[in-house]
């Protein structure tokens, strides 16, 4: 069997999202063996070094250059396609080519794009509605004629299947894990350990950062010990203090926002909080949890969406609309360090339902399906 995948995103230096989704699935899917091959297309933003780590067996690599974005997946994609002859081709990023060349497996993250104005994220560039607007145009009839859709999450295909009109029997679920991290010991800097609550800040509505910080200050209000919250990754300090009223927050100092932080900063942050706080009001998976249980961190987490799905029980849940709520959580962690310690417990038992094996076993077993 010969499957060709757009593997552009995850054959990138700089991989994020989408693109760490591809690129271990094609490591796991490397080690499950057996007779199915692998075309991997790619554009020029492609890393020579992955470019290099990816033309081995079972991978052959083929880059296609020329045009611009809606070139490459309109006319490029399909065409290479059907002279390779592949058996199924596999879109991994919300989009297809409009006319089907071949059996197609089309993953869909999310449709968050057609609910991203629920949540008052309406500030988008001009680039950002532009290709919104492309992808939600094409998304419905492409996920129409899609021999199976692929998602991450059991919300996520009941999500689908209402704003796309697809019969959820024909979305799958393939549950994503952690890409594998080296352990690192706790962040040097300006957050002294333990003594704060974690949270991942963001100019998102839908991440919902204002309700967090009402919940902060009911924390303050009725905790009389040293505890403070840092917000991790902000992309624009500036913008974020003024879109969420965080200068005129009762606690100000208490609260420390840190832009851009790496990938070992953010292990360090995680194993030194008191416990870490996802209070997102929508989510097609939420890849942060796997890394807070990883972590040993306890977690609260939003009951909704895919939010409370991927959490299970290795996570107190609250209703994200209820600052109130979300306080007492976390208020309920300060007077119970055995319910914390409990709730470590149970998510490196969670993370055992997350495996890239499984994932990518799913993914073969749905090409075998659709090459039939």
């Amino acid at each position: 069997m010969l499957v060709g995948i757009d593997a552009r995103y995850g054959l990138r230096r700089e991989k994020r999202g989408i693109g760490c989704y591809i690129y271990n699935l094609l490591l796991a899917l490397a080690g499950l063996g057996g007779d199915a091959r692998y075309i991997l297309y790619v554009d020029r933003t492609a890393a020579p070094e992955e470019v290099e780590r990816f033309s081995r067996e079972p991978f052959r690599v083929r880059c296609l250059t020329g045009g611009n974005l809606f070139f490459w997946e309109q006319m490029l994609l399909p065409a290479a396609a059907r002279r390779d002859r592949v058996d199924v081709l596999h879109c991994t990023s919300n989009v297809a080519p409009l006319f089907k060349v071949c059996p197609t497996v089309l993953t869909v993250h999310d449709v968050i794009e057609f609910k991203r104005f629920d949540f008052g994220d309406a500030d988008l560039s001009l680039r950002h509605r532009v290709s919104r607007l492309y992808r939600m145009g094409i998304l419905p009839r492409i996920a129409g004629w899609a021999d199976l859709i692929i998602t991450d999450s059991y919300f996520s295909r009941s999500d689908i299947a209402e704003v796309l009109k697809v019969d959820p029997a024909m979305v799958r679920v393939t549950y994503m894990d952690l890409p594998a991290k080296e352990a690192v010991g706790p962040v040097e800097g300006s957050v002294g350990a333990g003594g704060y609550i974690l949270a991942l800040g963001a100019l998102d509505g839908r991440k919902n950062m204002k309700v967090l910080l009402e919940a902060f200050a009911l924390v303050k209000n009725r905790f009389q010990g040293e505890l403070k919250l840092v917000l991790a990754g902000v992309e624009d300090v500036e913008l974020f203090a003024g879109r969420v009223g965080l200068e005129a927050h009762p606690y100000r100092r208490d609260i420390t926002c840190l832009g851009f932080v790496s990938d070992s900063e953010l292990v360090g942050l995680y194993r030194s909080a008191f416990c870490f706080v996802y209070p997102s009001l929508y989510e097609g998976f939420g890849l942060p949890l796997l890394e807070a249980f990883a972590a040993g961190v306890p977690v609260v987490a939003s009951e909704t969406t895919a939010v409370g799905e991927i959490a299970g029980d290795a996570g107190l849940l609250f209703n994200p609309r209820r600052p109130d709520e979300l306080a007492g959580k976390i208020l309920f962690l300060l007077e119970n360090p055995a319910a914390g310690r409990e709730l470590v417990v149970k998510g490196c038992e969670r993370l055992k339902v997350f495996s890239w094996e499984k994932c990518a076993a799913q993914t073969l077993a749905v090409y075998r399906e659709v090459a039939g």
